[in-house]
């Protein structure tokens, strides 16, 4: 399995992220319950961003470590995006708008999850 891949799919699953990011932390969706500010919300997405590169770093630089950085990264958003669709399931939204944050969010997860069964068939690839 070509390592080029596995990056190409956490780099996916990072721009899924920012898209469910922002459609949570706009307000002309009204997709949360506390009002964020922009700042806020370009604070998380270079916070991810940081996350993703130190794992894809770790991945290339030691390769076990990087397995295990760059799922506990992945672990971690997908977590943040099981609850960005139970919150924006119970928001106040219009149907179309949580339709696409769900197809959105659940498409990351997909991602996440593939991501991670990429790094073990990897992991077990190297040992």
């Amino acid at each position: 399995m070509k390592l080029t891949r596995l990056v190409a799919f956490a780099f996916v699953s990072f721009f899924c992220y920012g898209i469910v990011n922002w459609m949570m932390s706009t307000s002309h969706f009204h997709l949360q319950a506390k009002a964020i500010s922009t700042p806020e919300m370009w604070q998380g997405l270079l916070i991810a961003l940081v996350l993703y590169f130190v794992g894809i770093l770790a991945v290339y630089v030691n390769r076990m470590l990087g397995f295990y950085v760059l799922g506990l990264v992945l672990v971690i958003y997908s977590l943040g995006m099981i609850s960005a669709l139970i919150s924006g399931y119970q928001s106040t939204a219009g149907m179309t708008i949580k339709l696409l944050l769900e197809i959105v969010g659940v498409i990351g997860l997909g991602l996440n999850f593939y991501t991670l069964v990429l790094l073990t068939r990897w992991r077990h690839n190297k040992e």
